[in-house]
């Protein structure tokens, strides 16, 4: 996975607003996930996006995550990336930074706690880069392991609350990151497109199904409106 910085302007026939983030393609022929991280950063109307490139590789990446990557390991892949919003080729082209990260998780741990000492955020639950879920859980983390150490006054007591209540939920996302990320709707709009072009997206898949989905990841990650509600 190649993770970047470019300076870009991402937008210049307006269609998508200046604001708009995109995903794009699926593992088996290359996957983009493309967002501006801030606009009109040289008083010319360009904006600093952030890309993400992913590739299937039979390459041993190192577990580095200050690897240098190279363009040339990419950028054919995408090289026919062109759209009226965006040239993704000359996007990649001008990237201040890239680097190389491998796509890895580990496995669920069977505890966090040791007395004083506890686990939070990726040192608990490592997994799968999908849909910025290690932030979401590290957060779900925080709110967990406040919410306890205030109603608990004993540390040891309230770390093993938090253990309680996050462990379980936590590694059932980093499974499920392994079977049906949050993204496996790309991966279903590949497969029944046969990677060409269509009019609609309800051509393929239908709003309900959509819904299902997203619907049914939010509530194994706990970002359902019922799960974040319940204990706020």
């Amino acid at each position: 996975m190649a993770h970047c910085r470019t300076v870009f302007f991402q937008d210049p026939t307006g269609e998508l607003g200046g604001a708009t983030m995109v995903q794009a393609g699926w593992l088996d022929v290359g996957k983009m996930v493309i967002y501006p991280i801030s606009h009109d950063v040289d008083a010319q109307g360009q904006q600093l996006i952030n890309w993400v490139a992913e590739v299937q590789t039979s390459n041993n990446v190192a577990q580095d995550w200050t690897l240098a990557g190279k363009l040339d390991d990419v950028l054919p892949t995408f090289a026919d990336w062109r759209f009226p919003w965006l040239d993704v080729p000359e996007m990649m082209r001008r990237a201040e930074v890239l680097l190389e990260f491998p796509m890895v998780d580990r496995n669920p741990l069977p505890y966090w706690t040791a007395g004083r000492i506890t686990l939070v955020g990726d040192a608990a639950h490592p997994m799968y880069p999908r849909g910025g879920n290690g932030a979401g859980q590290g957060i779900l983390d925080a709110r967990a392991l406040a919410r306890c150490l205030q109603a608990e006054p004993n540390a040891a007591a309230a770390l093993k609350a938090y253990e309680v209540e996050r462990l379980a939920a936590a590694n059932k996302v980093v499974l499920m990151n392994r079977t049906a990320p949050p993204d496996t709707i790309l991966k279903v709009v590949h497969e029944r497109s046969g990677g060409q072009p269509f009019r609609h997206i309800d051509d393929i898949v239908s709003q309900e199904e959509l819904a299902a989905i997203t619907d049914g990841y939010k509530v194994v990650a706990g970002f359902d409106k019922a799960s974040l509600g319940a204990k706020s």
